[in-house]
């Protein structure tokens, strides 16, 4: 079953694009789509600068989604992060269980 992982950073006051450059980077989203089962991976954030930033996953299966968790480069990565944000950022994942569309042809369409 499909499972979408949703991630909720608030960066500290005034490190919002730090943060967006350090994943950029880092390539941490590219690294996490080379995991097998990743699907995609997007960082959104809203307008207001001081809300959290969000980084959602598309994964085959929540087993693919545990091994990006068990997967040693995000320990490589996690002091740069971290030091960006007020607290440990809030994850979660659900379940896919009704889709309809085809999310990563819609973002190439509009590219």
């Amino acid at each position: 079953m499909l499972a979408r992982s949703l991630l909720f950073m608030q960066p500290r006051e005034g490190c919002r694009e730090d943060l967006i450059a350090a994943f950029e980077r880092l390539r941490i989203a590219e690294t996490a789509a080379e995991q097998e089962g990743c699907l995609s991976v997007e960082m959104q954030t809203p307008e207001d600068p001081a809300a959290p930033v969000l980084v959602t996953a598309l994964w085959s299966d929540r087993a693919g989604y545990q091994g990006w968790l068990d997967n040693p480069r995000r320990e490589e990565t996690r002091e740069e992060i971290f030091a960006l944000l007020l607290e440990e950022p809030e994850g979660v994942v659900y379940d896919i269980r009704v889709a309809a569309g085809d999310p990563i042809a819609a973002s190439r369409s509009r590219a």
